[in-house]
Formats: structure tokens, C-alpha cells, sequence
């Protein structure tokens, strides 16, 4: 309950912002954490099969050119950039010569393939949500270098967990005898809870956190 009041706020509080006029002062920048939902392009600079560095992708992204994010044209993410008057699109952090304007109005920290669960980044080669906390820790000593601030004013988004059941649970025989559902969803939610302390304690303030989609159990044979 206390999640959904949270997002009802946000949105009134975009809401108002729209009918002010006044949308570009909400936030000064985005940071962004999670999986292929929201990945902009890190996994084309790390070694690994997950990659979208390549056409059919990005068919729809303006220059029509594949960028590395899981979708031919923006993400949710950059539509969220955009629509409060921050910028059209976030780069990944790992992204070379990364700009200091970039810097300052946000970067994009997912890896495809990612989960809570570092398992889950284990079996698909990338990066752990755990290895994106420090990616972020590294942002903000470059965020303090080129404007002496920390990341007060930053709206946070957090997509990332289907992994953890699709890869880590029922992709694993025997992880139903190491958990119940209930325990995992339990353990996956500790981890989360965990992770938006940690993002907390180093100055977020605003989160959105994204809710699963509905997943269904694949058939097994033998």
C-alpha cells in the first residue's frame, strides 16, 4: 500500500508540475538500475552473448541505429528523461567518454541479463544488481568532481527482477528444493529492500520501483 500512495504522489506530483508549466524543475536528473527492461547499452562493453548492438534493434530509434537497448526505439526509461525537460535519451554509464553533462543529468547503470540475485547475473554472464551499486558509487565521484553536489535532486528508477524467477528459479531444477515460491519471493524482496537502502544511504531520495509482469511456468519434459 505505502508503494502505491508513493507512485500516486509522483504522479500528482508530475501532474501539477504539467499543468504549471513547471515540469522542468521537478528533477534534475535520472538514474536508472535494472535489466533489459532499461538496459541503454552497458552490455556492449562488457563480454558477453547478450548484446542488442545490432539490427533488428534500434530500427526505430532516432538515426535508426542499434544501440544496445533491448527495443527498436527508446525506452521507458527515456521517455521519462524527456518528459520532464531533462533530455531525450540516457546513456549507459559504461558508455565511452561519457560527457560531464551526461554526468550531471544521469546515466543509465543495467545490465541485460541482471537480477537481485547474483546467481541470476552468474548464469548470464553480466553484470549483478550488486556490481551496479558500485558503478553508481563510481558515478557519484565523478558527479562530485563536475559539479560538487550529490544526487538529492535525482529521480531513481529500478526495473529488474524477472531474472531472478525466470533464470534463477524455474530455469534451475533444484532450486524448488532449496526454496519454496513464497521463501523466494521473500528472499528477492529482502534483496530489493537492501539494495534501495544502500541507493538511500548514498543520497536517492525519489524511487520508482517497477512491479513484475506476469510470468507462467514453462512446461519441463523428463
Amino acid at each position: 500500500m505505502a508503494f502505491v500512495v508513493f507512485i500516486f504522489a509522483l504522479l500528482l506530483k508530475v501532474s501539477t508540475a504539467l499543468s504549471s508549466q513547471d515540469i522542468n524543475h521537478l528533477f534534475s536528473t535520472v538514474l536508472i538500475f535494472g535489466d533489459s527492461t532499461a538496459d541503454s547499452g552497458n552490455n556492449n562493453y562488457i563480454n558477453t552473448p547478450l548484446k542488442a548492438d545490432h539490427p533488428p534493434y534500434g530500427e526505430d530509434f532516432p538515426g535508426k541505429i542499434p544501440t544496445g537497448r533491448f527495443s527498436n526505439g527508446k525506452l521507458v526509461s527515456d521517455f521519462w528523461a524527456s518528459l520532464l525537460g531533462i533530455k531525450q535519451t540516457v546513456p549507459p554509464f559504461l558508455q565511452l567518454n561519457i560527457s560531464d553533462f551526461d554526468i550531471r543529468t544521469g546515466v543509465n547503470f543495467t545490465f541485460v541479463g541482471s537480477g537481485y540475485n547474483d546467481m541470476t547475473a552468474q548464469i548470464s554472464q553480466v553484470i549483478t544488481v550488486t556490481k551496479q551499486l558500485y558503478c553508481f558509487k563510481e558515478y557519484i565521484k565523478r558527479l562530485k568532481k563536475v559539479v560538487g553536489i550529490k544526487v538529492e535532486g535525482a529521480l531513481v528508477s529500478i526495473s529488474v527482477g524477472t531474472n531472478d524467477f525466470m533464470i534463477s528459479y524455474y530455469d534451475l531444477p533444484s532450486r524448488g528444493d532449496d526454496f519454496s515460491m513464497d521463501d523466494y519471493q521473500d528472499y528477492i524482496l529482502k534483496k530489493l529492500q537492501n539494495f534501495v537502502n544502500e541507493l538511500y544511504k548514498h543520497g536517492c531520495q525519489t524511487m520508482v520501483v517497477s512491479g513484475l509482469p506476469l510470468m507462467e511456468r514453462s512446461t519441463r519434459f523428463g
